[in-house]
């Protein structure tokens, strides 16, 4: 496994731990709050009902327990089970658990029981009004609230995955995008230090003739150009993704008499005169997307007029698959992109660096043309400083 994977495998783990901690810990809050309410609220209902009870007289209890017995089938109805005792006469009783007003003075004033099966908050309360002994006992059900926790759980579940996953592609597609022009650069750089190391080799050897000598000695200089020419693109994508470009006005071209002469075959019509830019990055531009023609064709054309940039050659069309993933902006690996794709990820940088467009047009017919869309406002000879 490649290390920027492993890397991310460790990262994205911690990420997983982090986000699910927190997601446990703020439903955790959030449903302590919730069942503190709900007990406050059901210590209310229960201390209303216990004043309503201190307050029955000795010959109100009779004719007021119909009125609680009423009260308590009500109560029933929407979840919560009551007794009312005083002394020993029940005025209501719905409670299902069976004990006496001793038990209640010695057992906890609020818990959390199974009745029937499910959760209830029980409170229980008993105490002396006068010479009366007066006991409630209330039971709500805590069915409700499970529910309402359970499901924001598993909201908060489904979210963290959502969340996890679209954070994890991002990251993922975030390192391989940082990953591949190393891996690029890497494998551009193999090839002339192997060439250079091999023919360095070869001189060791001795009784070499002059000419094989020469020969050596101009292939370790073109691999060292070759890595030079690697090393500064290095740099430039690095200064390009900083940010740290100048814009200036430059003479296109001398810029397109450069290209001639490093490449014989190209062919050249510049209608610019002038063009605003960054004139290291620019020439890189050009002189990486004019390497890609000469390397897939015997004839080059370059132009260049108000709309842009055109770089066009007769070799063999690209894939169309390729085509259509480089005009997508994906990053493609050197070896699906071949001799077409030598300093693309490069090119791209450069042009959006710029605030310019790359296309690329290819078919068998019409041969292959790299577009260069240049934007107005940087495109013209009228360059004010």
């Amino acid at each position: 496994m490649q290390l920027w994977k492993k890397n991310f495998l460790v990262i994205y783990g911690i990420f997983l731990v982090v986000v699910n901690a927190g997601l446990f810990l703020l439903d955790n809050y959030i449903s302590r709050n919730e069942a503190s309410l709900w007990i406050d609220q059901a210590q209310k209902s229960e201390r209303s009902i216990y004043y309503l009870a201190a307050g029955l007289k000795e010959e109100e209890i009779s004719r007021m327990s119909m009125n609680l017995n009423d009260a308590a089938e009500r109560y029933e109805e929407s979840g919560i089970l009551i007794r009312v005792r005083v002394n020993e006469y029940i005025a209501a009783d719905h409670f299902p658990i069976e004990q006496t007003p001793e038990e209640v003075l010695e057992g906890p004033l609020i818990e959390v029981r199974r009745i029937r099966g499910e959760r209830w908050l029980v409170i229980q309360e008993a105490g002396r009004e006068g010479e009366d002994l007066i006991v409630v006992e209330y039971a709500q059900e805590l069915e409700g609230l499970s529910r309402i926790q359970t499901i924001r759980m598993w909201i908060f579940c489904g979210a963290g995955l959502v969340f996890s996953g679209i954070m994890g592609l991002f990251l993922y597609y975030t390192m391989r995008r940082i990953n591949r022009p190393i891996n690029q650069i890497a494998h551009e750089l193999r090839t002339p230090l192997t060439g250079i190391r091999g023919y360095a080799e070869y001189m060791m050897m001795g009784k070499l003739s002059e000419e094989d000598q020469f020969f050596a000695a101009g292939q370790i200089v073109e691999s060292a150009k070759h890595l030079e020419d690697v090393t500064e693109k290095l740099l430039i994508m690095g200064n390009v993704r900083e940010g740290a470009i100048r814009i200036e006005r430059m003479d296109i071209g001398q810029m397109f008499l450069k290209i001639e002469e490093k490449y014989p075959i190209v062919e050249t019509d510049c209608g610019l005169e002038f063009l605003n830019g960054d004139k290291a990055l620019v020439f890189c531009l050009l002189d990486n997307l004019t390497a890609n023609a000469v390397r897939a064709g015997n004839r080059v054309r370059i132009t260049a007029s108000e709309e842009g940039i055109r770089i066009w050659n007769n070799g063999e069309p690209m894939d169309e698959k390729i085509l259509k993933d480089i005009n997508r902006g994906q990053d493609l690996s050197a070896s699906r992109m071949g001799r077409h794709g030598y300093g693309i990820q490069v090119c791209r940088e450069i042009a959006k660096a710029h605030g310019w467009k790359l296309r690329f047009r290819s078919s068998k017919e019409e041969g292959t043309e790299v577009f260069c869309q240049i934007t107005p406002d940087i495109r013209t000879n009228n360059f004010n400083v």
